[in-house]
């Protein structure tokens, strides 16, 4: 059975014919075979590094590259630290983050704790 129909689309109008077929009528449709994505590679560790040279507020304060919870603080006031090493881990959808000092110095203040919630671009830690 054929039914004719009034379509108006971005202001154009069009006749349009629609026939009901019956369900024997159509092809047989399959999926399409789509090799599975590959498995993420996760650190020994596991736990990811955020990036590893973290984003720098000013030369010497180092801030959150993504929003999340402050789960350990590995650092303290007047520590001196080298590049590369862990400063704060960061949790962020069930998967944590380490964000390093991206540079060798002497941790001059830190202003955050296990528990925080912070925001992307929040400042961590300041370097001297």
């Amino acid at each position: 059975m054929k039914r004719h129909f009034q379509v108006t689309v971005n202001g154009e109008t069009f006749q349009v014919e629609v026939e009901e077929r019956p369900e024997s009528a159509w092809p047989p449709v399959s999926p399409a075979m789509v090799a599975p994505p590959a498995a993420a590679s996760i650190p020994r560790s596991g736990r990811l590094a955020a990036d590893p040279t973290p984003p720098l507020q000013d030369n010497r304060t180092i801030t959150a590259p993504l929003p999340g919870t402050v789960v350990e603080v590995r650092v303290e006031p007047g520590q001196r630290v080298t590049a590369g090493q862990v400063l704060v881990i960061i949790e962020a959808m069930k998967m944590e983050n380490e964000i390093p000092a991206p540079a060798g110095g002497v941790v001059r203040e830190v202003l955050v704790e296990a528990g925080t919630t912070v925001s992307s671009g929040q400042p961590l830690v300041t370097m001297a």
